[in-house]
């Protein structure tokens, strides 16, 4: 009989667990269970306006140009001398500033410029923000002696849509610019309506001379700028002061610039301007 009772008293329990297991495993209305919140949660603050309400940051553009120019401020150049990665010491100055940019970018529309040639590049700076004004079929020659600094500004060069643009010869100047000279004599090659010549000051005058002395090379309406700058490329030379031969010094150019500058204003063939530290020069009939 007890045995009976015990039975009996755990199937009258059978239904009441089993609705609390019911219970358990039943879903919970009300939630968002993998739909859109707008749905399921409260949403009556999406009936007002939200402009009022919110501010939004302003946007941000991506720029190649000004990233290039932070990592060029950034870089140690002095140590980057010292341990042999380039060939001379070079500062963080030597790179296109935005004044050098606005200038030689309107020269390139003066001139409705296609084809660039840069004589002396440093880490492309200005070859990318040339790149980034001219037309979509343009081009930007640079010529630059250290492969160091090519490879530093050819990684932010390759951000930008532009940067297809861009070919850098890697190697002596004049060797570059004697190729160009004798491709100018074939019917296929295009002249170039704009050239910057940015490098060493010991070879500013044989570059501008083989520019203007090659058929072909420059087109009639063609613009030539020459950085004036003193110390600006020039590749140290050591000396001995007070018995130590490890001291460095800079030639600040000053000599070749006046000549260069003397020898251009001797030209009756030739109009020259200086502006923004550059020394512009075009042919009497072309109009800036």
């Amino acid at each position: 009989c007890a045995f009976l009772c015990t039975v009996s008293h755990q199937i009258a329990h059978i239904p009441a667990m089993a609705a609390a297991s019911t219970m358990q495993w039943e879903p919970v209305t009300g939630l968002a269970s993998g739909a859109a919140p707008t749905a399921t949660f409260p949403n009556c603050h999406l009936l007002k306006p939200m402009a009022a309400q919110v501010v939004w940051s302003d946007p941000q553009q991506n720029s190649p140009l000004a990233e290039l120019r932070k990592a060029v401020q950034d870089e140690d150049w002095e140590r980057n001398y010292e341990q042999g990665f380039t060939k001379i010491n070079m500062r963080a100055e030597w790179s296109a500033s935005e004044e050098r940019v606005s200038t030689v970018r309107w020269l390139a529309s003066s001139k409705a410029a296609s084809r660039v040639l840069e004589i002396g590049s440093f880490c492309g700076a200005g070859a990318l923000a040339l790149a980034e004004f001219i037309p979509a079929d343009g081009e930007v020659r640079s010529l630059e002696l250290d492969s160091f600094v090519v490879d530093f500004g050819r990684r932010f060069q390759l951000k930008s849509l532009a940067g297809k643009k861009i070919t850098t010869n890697v190697g002596p100047a004049m060797q570059a610019l004697q190729s160009l000279a004798a491709e100018a004599n074939g019917h296929r090659f295009k002249a170039f309506d704009l050239v910057v010549i940015d490098a060493d000051k010991e070879g500013m005058q044989s570059y501008f001379d083989l520019l203007w002395s090659t058929p072909g090379l420059l087109s009639e309406r063609a613009v030539v700028c020459v950085d004036m700058t003193l110390f600006k490329g020039q590749p140290p030379t050591r000396y001995v002061k007070f018995g130590f031969p490890h001291r460095w010094h800079s030639n600040s150019g000053q000599t070749e610039i006046d000549t260069l500058r003397a020898a251009v204003q001797a030209r009756a063939d030739l109009r020259s301007f200086e502006f923004g530290g550059l020394l512009v020069v075009t042919r009497p009939e072309a109009q800036l």
